[in-house]
């Protein structure tokens, strides 16, 4: 959205006869518990307080010492996020009310992160969550917001992470993480672990390794190329969900409940068989290069490619009764493959006309995402059995998990140009405005029996604009007003209009104010209100689906993160959210609040170092969503949770090597709650967990 400025001190140059040399680039953003800057909201880096909307950055430092295992891990430290998904599966985010979407919401450097696996947290510098429509940095994206990964980079100096770490549930591993030069021209990242994999629920576990490198090249003082190589393998059994359609319609919302109260949510109510092996390879090749005095070209092309055979084992809809009985019914999806490739460049600089400067970026984007599986997934029941008392069921006979030919069932291909401009006018106050020019295609092959076609194809215009006051360097109010596009929503197979799998983009907008202040030398206060509007898909009184009225969303929101005292450090935040349905053609659900969206929720992690005892820190969190409904007809209601972590870190010296144990207990009172409602599912949160490590840095 704005040209981006690199960070302060993200470059270290050497000493002597190659002064002028950069080296490497070192992650300034792996230090403490907040952010100066960000890169997932604009074009290239920039400083959080010049950046006209809310950014969220959770840095290395936070993901260590919270021993961070998802991305529902990081969620919970941003009040305008919920996590909804089932144990040891990919994790969705809720975004200021809105579910993302798993083809393009997700990022990894800026490009595309197909979300159907779990992203590995060891080699990230930092992850952040840019909230509202951003589709004039990418594209096609639904309103409430993007995750955006950011990898770690090659160390000033040798650097060696050496950790192993466990949990309560059984789960075991190792991380190590090595970086630093080599020689005078390149820097190297090293990350790889092994680890044994366990869940709250009983039995679902299994392996995961990570192995990854970025490597860093400086053939001159100008240019930087840097090659970046993931590769993940998990494999866990798959937890069946309870889905408010589950349930047998003869159940009453009173007996509903009670069967959610009495379910022990460790119980696995899957099968062995149902398991989902899931591989995933990333490659990427980057450049920096300035190509004049303070103009910069940024380039990066990245290609992903992730495998899975999922044969999840859960309830058929409807056969849930209140004694626990369900029918059990598999999804045999083998094969699935989803490889996008995406990829952006774009040019910064500055520039002063008529004593008026100008910071801009402009550019390119080409990204090309095909989804690969069968038209016709197998679906068949298996036997029954009960949600207290599980049976084992054997594996559906080969003959019966036969399905058509795997294809490229979707593929979604989008060319876009885009400028943005930072005037300054004076030095206290700032203008932008940015723009997006995208071309989308969609096409869809729902058989082998049928050609490939085109669902969707057009051009839109995606603008942005804004206004940023700055009294002082460390205090800005802003506005902004922004407009973006919408993936299309899935179309129900029940609907009179299933001709094709999707519905055509939408267009969203957004006006958000508010104000960031850095109070503290290193902590960041900010808060913002903000309204969204998103057309509203649905059935109308023919059983079509299709955009009838919208959705709005109208919410304050306040956080603060960084270090308080030279000895406390807090991330706390609050959200009041005003979510609505308009929909004139069904009363039944007009004027109501859409189901998972909670109307507040809270959160506060606080890390104390303790005077009396070096090396000793002392950390406690507390985590609070809001009551939520299960459906949108707001028949049932979903109760709010507080829970609460409390945890520790020690350092201390042994045989000259120097060692740091970490120990954080989650859900310290053990309770029972549901953590996740997106999708109809009731997605159960974990019971009192330990997790542990020690670690050593050299």
């Amino acid at each position: 959205m704005l040209a981006g400025v690199p960070a302060a001190a993200e470059e270290v140059t050497a000493e002597g006869d190659d002064a002028d040399r950069v080296i490497v680039v070192t992650g300034v953003r792996e230090q403490g518990y907040v952010s100066s800057s960000q890169s997932g909201g604009t074009f290239g880096e920039t400083r959080l307080l010049d950046t006209p909307f809310s950014v969220t950055v959770i840095p290395q430092e936070l993901l260590i010492d919270q021993q961070v295992r998802s991305l529902g891990d990081i969620a919970r430290n941003d009040p305008s996020t919920i996590v909804s998904s089932p144990p040891g599966f990919n994790d969705t985010i809720n975004v200021r009310g809105y579910n993302l979407d798993n083809s393009s919401s997700y990022r990894r450097e800026g490009l595309i992160f197909q979300n159907q696996v779990q992203s590995p947290f060891e080699n990230k510098a930092a992850v952040e969550i840019v909230k509202g429509p951003t589709s004039v940095r990418y594209g096609f994206t639904p309103p409430g917001g993007v995750i955006n990964y950011v990898l770690k980079r090659p160390t000033a100096d040798p650097y060696r992470f050496v950790q192993a770490f466990g949990d309560s549930f059984g789960g075991y591993g190792v991380h190590v993480d090595l970086g630093g030069p080599i020689g005078d021209d390149l820097g190297v990242r090293l990350n790889a672990v092994a680890a044994h994999e366990a869940t709250f629920v009983d039995g679902v576990a299994g392996p995961r390794v990570l192995a990854s490198a970025l490597i860093e090249w400086r053939p001159t003082d100008r240019l930087t190329i840097d090659f970046d190589f993931e590769y993940q393998f998990r494999e866990l059994e798959q937890q069946a969900a309870i889905t408010i359609g589950a349930f047998n319609a003869g159940v009453t919302a009173a007996q509903r409940r009670a069967v959610l109260e009495r379910f022990d949510q460790r119980t696995f109510i899957g099968q062995a068989f149902g398991t989902y092996p899931t591989s995933n390879v990333i490659g990427s090749l980057g450049a920096r290069w300035e190509f004049a005095d303070g103009w910069t070209l940024n380039a990066r092309a990245q290609q992903m490619r992730l495998e899975r055979d999922q044969q999840g084992v859960g309830i058929a809809p409807g056969t849930l009764q209140a004694n626990g009985d369900y029918t059990a019914r598999i999804f045999f999806s083998p094969n699935q493959v989803r490889d996008p490739f995406s990829a952006e460049a774009f040019v910064t600089g500055d520039f002063t006309t008529f004593g008026l400067r100008h910071e801009v970026a402009f550019g390119a984007a080409y990204s090309h995402n095909p989804l690969r599986f069968a038209g016709l997934s197998a679906q068949p029941n298996v036997g029954t059995s009960n949600i207290f008392d599980p049976v084992v069921l054997p594996r559906p006979a080969p003959a019966l998990l036969v399905t058509d030919a795997v294809l490229d069932r979707l593929v979604f291909t989008q060319k876009a140009v885009f400028v943005s401009d930072l005037l300054t006018v004076t030095n206290w106050l700032k203008l932008f405005g940015a723009v997006r020019f995208a071309e989308q295609r969609n096409q869809e092959r729902v058989a082998p029996s049928f050609e490939r076609q085109t669902t969707y194809k057009d051009n839109v215009w995606a603008p942005n604009l804004g206004v940023l006051i700055q009294p002082t360097k460390k205090l800005t109010f802003y506005g902004s007003y922004s407009e973006g596009v919408t993936t299309g929503v899935q179309v129900p197979t029940t609907a009179s209009n299933f001709t094709t799998l999707f519905l055509n983009p939408a267009r969203t907008r957004q006006l958000e104010a508010g104000v960031k202040a850095e109070l503290f030398a290193g902590a960041l206060l900010t808060a913002a209100y903000f309204d969204i509007s998103q057309p509203l898909a649905a059935l109308d009184e023919q059983n079509n689906f299709g955009y009838i009225g919208d959705q709005d969303h109208r919410g304050v929101e306040l956080t603060l993160a960084g270090q308080l005292t030279p000895a406390l450090r807090v991330v706390a935040g609050g959200l009041y959210l005003d979510p609505s349905i308009n929909n004139p053609v069904n009363p039944a659900i007009n004027g109501n609040r859409p189901s998972g969206v909670p109307r507040v929720q809270a959160n506060l992690f606080a890390d104390w170092q303790v005077p009396a005892v070096p090396g000793l820190a002392l950390n406690a969190g507390a985590f609070y969503p809001g009551s939520r409904f299960a459906n949108d007809l707001n028949t049932f209601r979903v109760d709010g949770y507080t829970r609460f972590d409390l945890g520790a870190r020690y350092g201390f010296d042994m045989g000259g090597q120097r060692l740091t144990a970490r120990i954080n207990v989650r859900n310290v009172t053990n309770k029972d709650f549901i953590e996740g409602t997106a999708f109809g599912q009731f997605l159960f949160g974990a019971p009192r967990a330990a997790i542990f490590s020690l670690t050593a840095e050299f």
